[in-house]
């Protein structure tokens, strides 16, 4: 088991646009920019869009941690940023996918995903990387 992580920021009205965020023939999915409406379905999108690999989940939580913190430099006051990375590396140790997301301004979106590859909720899905 490894992790990927993926990111996405931009106009969060644009996160309407479901068409391009589900794996449907002629949807446009494979070559959109935006997170796709399930987790697991990052895996169907090109290796290009990976934005670093682990081995370990306390590796994927560090980064997760670092990009949030870019996006997110005052913090969260109601969940601290080392009980999040606690938590989310205990996610991923378990096999679940962790997605740290948020609104950064009134129409901005940010969100830090980072998945479990192979999925145990999507076992047909391939690893990007071969």
């Amino acid at each position: 088991m490894h992790f990927h992580g993926y990111e996405w920021a931009g106009d969060g009205r644009l996160l309407a646009k479901e068409s391009e965020r589900r794996p449907v023939d002629g949807s446009g999915f494979r070559l959109s920019e935006l997170p796709p409406m399930m987790t697991g379905w990052w895996l169907l999108r090109p290796a290009t869009r990976i934005r670093g690999t682990w081995t370990t989940p306390a590796d994927a939580a560090e980064w997760l941690a670092e990009r949030y913190g870019e996006h997110a430099p005052d913090g969260d006051p109601w969940l601290p940023l080392a009980v999040r990375r606690r938590h989310a590396t205990a996610q991923l140790a378990a096999g679940a996918d962790v997605v740290w997301s948020r609104w950064v301004s009134d129409s901005r979106w940010s969100g830090h995903y980072v998945i479990v590859c192979p999925s145990p909720a999507w076992p047909l899905l391939p690893c990007p990387v071969g």
